[in-house]
């Protein structure tokens, strides 16, 4: 799809740099997730802050950057250092709205020939390696690919362009999305649904307009997923679980969802898009996230908690919104002696 094309979903797109552009254009990407032929959203300072960290990488040579026309219009001069460090520049007046009207063409042309009516295994499109075990009435969509000694019960469906590393074991009736990556070891229980959309709508004249989401789920090695969870597929980029995390029972991770290394998520924890989660933390039951919130390594949220800000590591954090422990329970202690007297 050139620039032109993409102008007839968003008429408000204006090419700033070069005059023309007559490259394909792949579909939008995150910054944090650059690849050739792609672009990415930049709808205010923080946004074009790590597109300016970012953008050091040449692989940015090759990727667009769209810019809200009014944040573009107040920093045209930060703006223009970026001409030689990405591939085009345009403006919109209105990111959100423009993120609805162009991520469904991507979507339908990413998602839209992928053929899961029919089993990849009749079609002669799915890998299955000779020591996987596949129960009868497993579904296996087009060009899935299953690891050696991967155990895959009954009810499980995995639709197209995913696949599953070697060793893993998917309980029944888990279904996983296309384009969803399950690593080496891993073990997903019963009623799980991984890569579902995320929820993302945008309120305009009174509707909400879906964004559509592209990025699909990207789950490393020995990572072991509890009963009747919801991992969202990403928006443009990967939701991502890090190696050897635990997620328990009825779980909600939201669309870019970042988990790192060895983190524990107990029961009914909830994350909104794009929540940050570092190494080896650990979230109680009922813990929450807000949206776009980062956490460090190592932090400890208390069960119930709600955190709404960033974080460094090493924390131990409870309460609503989310405080250091001491001093929240020092506050309840405090409200509990004057609300007795």
């Amino acid at each position: 799809m050139n620039f032109t094309k993409l102008q007839e979903f968003d008429p408000a797109l204006e090419l700033k740099y070069p005059n023309v552009w007559t490259e394909d254009i792949l579909g939008p990407t995150a910054i944090e997730y650059p690849l050739a032929g792609h672009f990415v959203f930049v709808k205010e300072r923080k946004f074009l802050d790590r597109l300016t960290a970012a953008a050091t990488d040449s692989a940015f040579k090759q990727i667009g950057v769209v810019i809200q026309e009014d944040f573009y219009n107040r920093s045209e001069e930060i703006i223009k250092e970026l001409i030689d460090s990405v591939a085009f520049i345009a403006i919109t007046d209105n990111i959100p709205l423009c993120m609805t009207k162009v991520s469904k063409p991507f979507y339908d042309i990413k998602f839209g020939a992928i053929n899961n009516m029919v089993d990849g295994r009749q079609m002669g499109t799915a890998t299955v390696h000779p020591t996987a075990w596949i129960a009868q009435n497993a579904f296996l969509g087009e060009g899935v690919t299953i690891g050696a000694g991967v155990k895959i019960h009954a009810g499980v469906v995995v639709m197209g362009k995913s696949e599953i590393g070697e060793g893993s074991e998917i309980y029944p009736n888990v279904t996983v999305y296309p384009y969803t990556s399950i690593g080496n070891h891993c073990r997903i229980h019963s009623g799980t649904v991984i890569g579902a959309d995320g929820f993302g709508y945008v309120f305009d004249k009174g509707q909400h307009n879906k964004i559509w989401h592209l990025g699909g789920v990207l789950i490393e090695d020995g990572v072991e997923i509890g009963a009747n969870t919801a991992i969202d597929m990403g928006t443009f980029s990967p939701t991502k679980i890090g190696r050897g995390s635990k997620i328990d029972n009825q779980v909600q991770i939201g669309h870019n969802g970042q988990l790192g290394m060895g983190v524990i998520l107990c029961g009914q924890v909830g994350t909104a898009g794009t929540a940050k989660i570092g190494n080896f933390c650990v979230l109680g039951g009922k813990a929450a996230m807000a949206p776009d919130i980062e956490i460090g390594d190592g932090c400890q949220i208390a069960g119930g908690a709600g955190v709404t800000s960033n974080w460094p590591g090493g924390q131990t954090l409870g309460g609503v919104p989310a405080r250091p422990l001491k001093e929240w329970l020092r506050g309840i202690a405090y409200v509990r002696k004057h609300s007795v007297k």
